[in-house]
């Protein structure tokens, strides 16, 4: 049997609205549709998610609806399921670009084989999907033209939905943090110094308004303490107080 190139996991609870969206924007995707696996897990919703779910089942190949401890235990669980020689998280409410985001993957996979991660630019959305901007121009922080462990020294610029690495490279999401492990993720996969590339253009859309935006302040304290045991305290420090500046000469989202 032929490895699958890529595995998208999403993952849901409660927010049929923002499920429907991210099934359509992967329903519509055109290409290889024998290349890449969709994997789905719910937390156990009531809202008619489940409903959706099993609607669309024959064009999702795993799928549960289960309670679970989190946002992050959610994605360790879609990762435990991952066939795909790359995977790609991209949440409920979140949509990948145009109908050729997949293809555009798959053709960078099979054109670069020596990458081990994948990245591009993402559109900011809001509620209603009107794009807000891309975060390479609402970031402070310069859009990486080469993605390395040292990017994130001054913050997040890049979005994990557009992120796509070697599942082989991937580890499990970090309990300990419930709002910002994805940072602390793709920080522990750069640190082992993977070939990144960059894809131009746009792969993913962003809704903002999501679980750390709603719990700003554990977001921001979590991303601190993610930092500083990364890059060590005063380096962490110096980088924090040139973040703070920046956001007084600098306003993006």
């Amino acid at each position: 049997m032929t490895e699958l190139a890529l595995s998208i996991v999403t993952i849901n609870y409660q927010n049929v609205a923002g499920l429907r969206a991210t099934m359509d924007s992967v329903l519509s995707q055109i290409g290889a549709k024998d290349s890449w696996e969709w994997i789905l897990i719910d937390g156990g919703s009531t809202d008619g998610s489940l409903e959706l779910i099993k609607g669309e089942s024959e064009h999702i190949a795993y799928w549960c609806s289960e309670p679970d401890k989190g946002i992050y235990d959610a994605m360790n669980k879609g990762l435990q399921r991952a066939k795909g020689k790359f995977v790609w998280f991209l949440n409920s409410a979140d949509r990948l670009h145009g109908t050729d985001a997949i293809a555009r993957i798959l053709g960078a996979i099979d054109a670069h084989a020596e990458a081990d991660c994948l990245y591009s630019d993402t559109y900011f959305v809001d509620a209603d999907y009107r794009q807000l901007g891309l975060i390479s121009k609402l970031k402070p922080q310069r859009f990486p033209e080469k993605l390395s462990y040292e990017s994130f020294r001054f913050g997040m610029n890049i979005c994990h939905q557009s992120f796509v690495v070697r599942r082989s490279l991937a580890p499990q999401y970090s309990l300990k943090y419930r709002q910002a492990s994805d940072i602390d993720w793709i920080l522990e996969i750069l640190k082992g110094r993977p070939k990144c590339m960059r894809i131009e253009g746009v792969l993913s859309e962003f809704q903002v308004g999501g679980s750390s935006s709603a719990h700003a302040s554990k977001a921001m304290k979590e991303r601190y303490a993610i930092l500083q045991r990364h890059f060590g305290f005063l380096p962490n420090l110096f980088a924090h107080a040139w973040i703070f500046i920046r956001r007084f000469l600098f306003r993006g989202i």
